[in-house]
């Protein structure tokens, strides 16, 4: 199943997977527990607003259209009842007295008080709490409605509400509480002492005294997480198994494309295509910009961006460079037959590959093995670069030694990076290659055109060509142009091509460029 992966690393990594799962299913599960609760208590705290509304609505109607306690208004009453089954009796009551119901006037029957309706108070707009009841001997809960100069009392059965709300939270799985605004309990769940409460939310009513709580206790998670578990285990399973399988096919695929790219260097299947640098002035090409390309016998034409970031990462990219520069050698040498020494290469190179000992050595054999080298070729550092990761001793030494040897150094995407200007004189750079993005801004962005602006000056206190890239419009040319900006790069002059091809351009426009002409200089990379 796992391949060539190491199968006590498959095993560990499987295991953990599972571990992984599991801890973000019970985190998941915590989360949604907790979303369900809150809806529960919005949906529980909106059936009983909507039962007391109901309620209320159709006493004020009888108040509206039937004195109170008429025989009139006592058959309405006794129709609401008939409408509602949770209710059971509903009173007129007045200075803490039972004036009528819906049945019967008080004069037929004693007089009886309530000890809550004292403790209520006629400035309320609304009470409701849970009580027994003195007249019809059953645990209700009580809802009194402001009539007249007392109020209406509805008996709603406790029986119905807790039958409802139990329901309700058994098929949720959670536990539920409705309190009045004293906090006392009106009605709750079975299972709301049962166990410690993991957590809880709480509605509160806008309308009337009342509050619902739902929530979950340790053991109704455990239940809720159960009943879901078969579908979890399925998942997290097929999870460690996809995360396993995927880390071996992708670890396959990176030895199959490290092996495939040392195929490729053994093969010197790596080569260059060529984007012309012209002179800004004229339009003439004074060079171009190597940007590397992999011909796989089976994919044909590979884009950089298909194996460099792997290259890279294994210390291939140096293998790679360095047979770059060895066929460059061998295509400048091409060039001079028909053009002379007027043109220029570059190679885009790393910090950490000219800080290398090793690799400087391995470039200056090429140089002493092809002298052509010694003369116009161009290394180029990306200012993307952070160069504080680099030994600079060992940086400059490098540098010093390709120099001694006819290299240039320029500055790529200059403006974008961590090339502070204490760098800049350290280095000591020939060439600055301005970004492409103060480029294409320049012309419709006043802050990026004085950006560029002060770059080019920057740029020309140094004493340092400089070259811009991506110029894809005339007037981008124009703008580089009027900055004082000697070189361009971009699609508007040219786009990358094989090298037959830039050597056909070449001969049309550089080996126009008179002898008068050397001493210009530009710049070719590895992309």
């Amino acid at each position: 199943m796992f391949g060539s992966m190491n199968k006590k690393h498959s095993i560990i990594l499987f295991i953990s997977m599972l571990a992984i799962g599991f801890v973000v299913y019970g985190g998941f599960m915590h989360n949604t527990a907790r979303f369900k609760a809150q809806e529960s208590a919005t949906d529980f705290l909106s059936s009983v607003e909507s039962l007391l509304s109901d309620i209320e609505r159709k006493l004020v109607q009888v108040n509206q259209n039937h004195q109170i306690c008429s025989p009139e208004g006592r058959r309405e009453l006794e129709a609401i009842i008939f409408q509602h089954s949770p209710l059971q009796e509903i009173t007129y009551i007045e200075n803490g007295q039972i004036v009528c119901s819906d049945r019967e006037l008080a004069s037929s029957r004693p007089k009886m008080s309530d000890v809550h309706i004292a403790q209520i108070g006629m400035e309320k707009d609304y009470a409701i709490y849970r009580s027994t009841s003195q007249r019809r001997g059953i645990d209700g809960i009580f809802f009194m409605v402001p009539a007249g100069h007392g109020w209406y009392r509805a008996l709603i059965d406790s029986n119905y509400l807790d039958f409802w709300l139990n329901e309700l939270t058994k098929e949720r799985k959670l536990f539920a509480c409705v309190r009045n605004n004293l906090n006392a309990t009106l009605c709750q769940t079975s299972n709301s002492t049962a166990g410690h409460k993991l957590f809880s939310v709480t509605q509160q009513s806008k309308i009337y005294p009342i509050s619902v709580t739902t929530g979950f206790t340790h053991t109704l998670l455990i239940e809720t997480m159960l009943t879901k578990l078969p579908y979890a285990i399925f998942l997290i399973i097929s999870f460690a198994i996809l995360t396993v399988t995927g880390l071996h096919n992708f670890l396959h695929w990176r030895r199959s494309q490290l092996s495939e790219i040392q195929r490729g260097i053994e093969k010197k299947e790596f080569y260059a295509y060529y984007q012309p640098i012209v002179d800004s002035a004229t339009g003439q090409w004074k060079g171009a910009e190597l940007l590397v390309r992999w011909y796989h016998p089976k994919s044909q034409v590979i884009a950089p961006d298909q194996f460099l970031p792997t290259a890279e990462r294994s210390g291939l990219i140096n293998e790679i460079t360095l047979q770059l520069i060895e066929r460059a050698a061998l295509e400048k040498e091409e060039l001079s037959k028909y053009c002379g020494h007027n043109f220029y290469i570059s190679i885009n190179v790393t910090a950490s590959m000219i800080a290398n000992p090793a690799f400087v050595g391995a470039i200056a054999n090429l140089i002493q093995r092809y002298p052509v080298l010694k003369q116009g070729v161009v290394m180029e550092f990306t200012e993307r670069e952070n160069f504080s990761n680099t030994d600079i001793d060992l940086l400059q030494s490098g540098m010093r030694t390709l120099r001694g040897l006819g290299i240039r150094w320029a500055l790529d995407d200059f403006g974008t990076g961590y090339a502070g200007l204490s760098t800049l004189r350290a280095l000591s750079f020939d060439i600055l290659k301005i970004d492409r993005t103060f480029v294409a801004s320049s012309l419709t962005d006043s802050v990026t055109q004085s950006i560029l602006g002060n770059i080019a000056e920057m740029g020309h206190k140094l004493r340092c060509n400089l070259v811009a890239e991506g110029v894809e419009t005339q007037e981008q040319a124009e703008q580089v142009r009027s900055l004082g900006i000697q070189s361009c790069q971009g699609y508007y002059f040219a786009k990358p091509m094989p090298f037959e091809t830039f050597k056909a351009g070449w001969e049309d426009s550089a080996c126009k460029i008179k002898d008068s002409a050397k001493g210009q200089e530009e710049t070719i990379g590895v992309l």
